[in-house]
């Protein structure tokens, strides 16, 4: 999906009232569980009720105006095959567009409350007869491209404005009444032939960056295709033919290229720049990684430190490939987590602590609950230390987020990979991971970790829990704890 141009679009105060989040693809209302949202791929997202039944799926979707103008619109599909379309509103601060959409469904549609999603308002919604949001746009799309008088005016106004010219090195100059004209570019011209994949003509910003390149196109001897850098493509039409001599044509080319959005100079690097940091910016936002967030750390020896904790779980997935963690070289996210403290005249002290060093660090919600994570190693993991060791890396503590304590025993999750938990005792140094392994070595493997309390143990070996279950992983907490009283 191209970028998006948000409309930010004024409500009655009411629709605001509801505090709408996505924790962990849980559709959250005043801090109540309500949905759960996912994206199998992009722009796609289906909501499924608490008990896992999908109730209906949601598309966003836009028509491109011109360039620069983008018309969003979501298109919602109900189990039993209704379709509307709604617009696309931002009527809350966020680059999660799953947030975005469960809030407007929310505040605007009563999709959700707080007890979870409204039958009888998802009843009325795909009910209530709209418009085609499709047409109407792909009709404001066609009557824009209609008005060629309007583009022709713009033409003009572009050559008063800019007024390019070719200099005798092929510099590509805008003089709009000032001296000396300016270099913006430069103008490569090449033999043209219809047989021949190589351009015609290359034009190039200031920063070494090919901004287009002409092509013959099988539309009339003076019809051209243009490709430009960012992977559009426009037909050129000009009432000369080609000479790579002529210098009318350059600059009738680069007057083209103007209007369909390209000035050339520095624009494309910057241009570029902006999209980068808006891709890294939509990463940290789909990251679990913590950045800054209210906390605090007990090392080893009970004493406790408050500040801002900042945690890389995962690698930034910058472009969507799916790749959350190193798979080519050590993987050390997780590792650490940085504290820093305020201290007097607005400064900061900062330090940093690794899981092997035995701490344990948690983080504040807003609703005043904690998550907390203890740093230490495992047993199993092998191909992640096979990893690290090829990398010339032997530390192997990870930090894994708490689900249950009981008494000398825990129960812990993998931020990452969700799918392994580790039981922790408070007699080992290391944990023992649940993986992927068979039912029948975890088993084996646990019994063996757990042969302290013999009733679980045996338990273990009779390969009588599922342990990928989460509530036998519970259970086995709780029998474990028996042991010890």
């Amino acid at each position: 999906m191209k970028k998006l141009i948000f409309l930010l679009l004024f409500f009655p105060i009411i629709f605001f009232a509801q505090k709408v989040q996505i924790k962990k693809d849980k559709v959250i209302v005043e801090g109540n569980e309500v949905a759960v949202v996912i994206s199998p791929y992009q722009d796609h997202y289906d909501f499924y009720n608490l008990k896992n039944q999908k109730m209906f799926e949601v598309d966003l979707k836009g028509v491109d105006l011109a360039r620069e103008q983008f018309m969003h619109y979501l298109e919602l599909k109900s189990n039993d095959g209704k379709t509307t379309q709604i617009p696309y509103e931002v009527l809350v601060t966020s680059l999660k567009v799953d947030r975005i959409i469960a809030h407007q469904l929310t505040v605007k549609y009563q999709l959700f409350n707080q007890n979870g999603i409204d039958q009888s308002k998802l009843a009325e919604f795909f009910n209530e007869p709209r418009e085609n949001l499709a047409d109407k746009y792909n009709q404001m799309k066609a009557n824009s491209f209609a008005d060629e008088s309007g583009r022709q005016e713009r033409l003009s106004n572009i050559k008063t404005r800019y007024n390019p010219r070719l200099g005798k090195g092929g510099e590509i100059l805008f003089n709009n009444g000032n001296y000396p004209a300016k270099i913006a570019g430069y103008a490569r011209a090449y033999e043209c032939s219809g047989f021949s994949p190589s351009p015609c003509m290359e034009i190039w910003d200031l920063d070494n960056i090919k901004i287009a390149a002409m092509f013959p196109s099988n539309k009339g001897i003076r019809t051209y295709l243009v490709k430009t850098y960012d992977g559009n493509e426009f037909l050129f039409d000009i009432n000369r033919t080609y000479a790579s001599s002529d210098y009318v044509f350059v600059t009738e080319l680069v007057a083209q290229l103007i209007l369909e959005g390209y000035t050339l100079e520095h624009q494309a690097y910057y241009k570029d720049l902006e999209l980068q940091n808006a891709k890294i910016q939509d990463a940290v936002a789909r990251s679990i990684n913590l950045y800054d967030v209210p906390g605090y750390v007990i090392d080893k020896n009970g004493k406790k430190t408050e500040g801002y904790l900042t945690v890389w779980f995962e690698q930034l997935d910058v472009n969507k490939t799916g790749q959350r963690l190193p798979t080519e070289f050590a993987d050390r996210y997780g590792q650490d987590v940085m504290v820093k403290t305020p201290l007097p005249a607005n400064s900061m002290k900062t330090k940093t602590y690794n899981a092997d060093s035995g701490i344990q660090f948690c983080v504040k919600s807003d609703d005043g609950t904690e998550d907390c994570y203890y740093g230490m190693s495992v047993k199993g993991e092998l191909m992640k230390k096979l990893q690290n060791y090829g990398d010339l890396y032997g530390n192997n503590a990870y930090f894994y987020r708490l689900i249950k304590k009981e008494k000398e025993i825990m129960l812990l999750q993998d931020p990452v990979e969700l799918h392994k938990y580790v039981i922790k005792t408070n007699s080992q140094a290391k944990g023992q991971m649940l993986d992927n392994r068979s039912n029948e070595k975890l088993s084996e493997k646990l019994a063996e970790y757990l042969n302290d309390c013999k009733k679980i143990s045996e338990e273990l070996k009779n390969e009588s829990l599922d342990l990928r279950n989460e509530e036998n992983q519970l259970y086995i907490l709780k029998e474990y704890a028996k042991c010890k009283n």
